[in-house]
């Protein structure tokens, strides 16, 4: 497995406080079967200084791939960040000041979670004018995907990438949210799913149980196509695998 949205980069943001707890993530994303993850810290431009972020990133994630190495855990790291759309923002990614998924021309974005549809729309577009392939954050905790219902179909038409969190399928952020998520995968309106994690002990990098519930309900072909395949694709830059009809 491939989890493409992880919050390991130790002391950037809400997520891994310390080295010694990013090992502790690594090794439970082993330990359930993810040979790699992207590193994806939050970015809030106004908040965060754009000409500055990539590099602290970049420094962070060095030094991690050298503890994970040294810790002996058998797992890849790559660099990326999740990057919150904001009017302001577009201009950082013009720019290209702002870290895309591995390298390539994925970036992970994430919104206000209630933000209006028309601002989503505008955002994954001017983030698409810049030269990249806007790859939706949880976008089934967005209350417009639920006032809204046309909304995520769109985004789908339009080429966009929607990720689901591992945590919304299993029911952690309540009932309305988690049925939103069955209902992107009984559409086929999911790409990828991804941990989401942001620590080792409450929302961590564990997929285990998340297997264990798609293998009940899902088609193994499917499974694959959410956490490896789709995954894999976007590290190596590639159009991501689409369901039919």
């Amino acid at each position: 497995m491939i989890d493409i949205h992880c919050h390991i980069i130790p002391g950037f943001d809400d997520g891994s406080s310390c080295v010694e707890e990013s090992l502790d993530m690594a090794a439970l994303a082993c330990d359930s079967g993810v040979t790699d993850i992207v590193c994806t810290p939050h970015v809030r431009c106004g908040e965060d200084d754009p000409m500055t972020v990539a590099e602290s990133i970049e420094k962070l994630y060095t030094e991690l791939v050298s503890a994970v190495g040294s810790a002996g855990i058998p797992v890849r790291l790559k660099m990326g960040a999740e990057i919150l759309l904001l009017p302001d923002t577009a201009s950082f990614i013009e720019r290209k000041l702002l870290p895309p998924l591995a390298g390539g021309d994925y970036m992970l974005v994430e919104f206000p979670f209630d933000a209006p549809p028309e601002y989503i729309l505008s955002l994954l577009k001017k983030t698409e004018k810049a030269g990249y392939r806007p790859v939706v954050a949880h976008p089934e905790r967005y209350s417009a995907s639920r006032y809204a219902p046309g909304l995520l179909p769109e985004l789908c038409d339009r080429g966009y990438v929607l990720q689901v969190n591992k945590g919304s399928i299993l029911g952690a952020f309540g009932s309305r949210i988690r049925a939103t998520a069955l209902e992107m995968l009984d559409h086929g309106i999911c790409h990828v799913i991804a941990s989401d994690a942001h620590s080792s002990r409450a929302r961590t990098p564990d997929m285990r149980a998340l297997v264990a519930f798609l293998d009940e309900r899902y088609d193994p072909e499917y499974i694959a196509q959410l956490l490896d395949v789709n995954p894999g694709r976007i590290l190596e830059n590639r159009e991501i695998v689409r369901a039919e009809g």
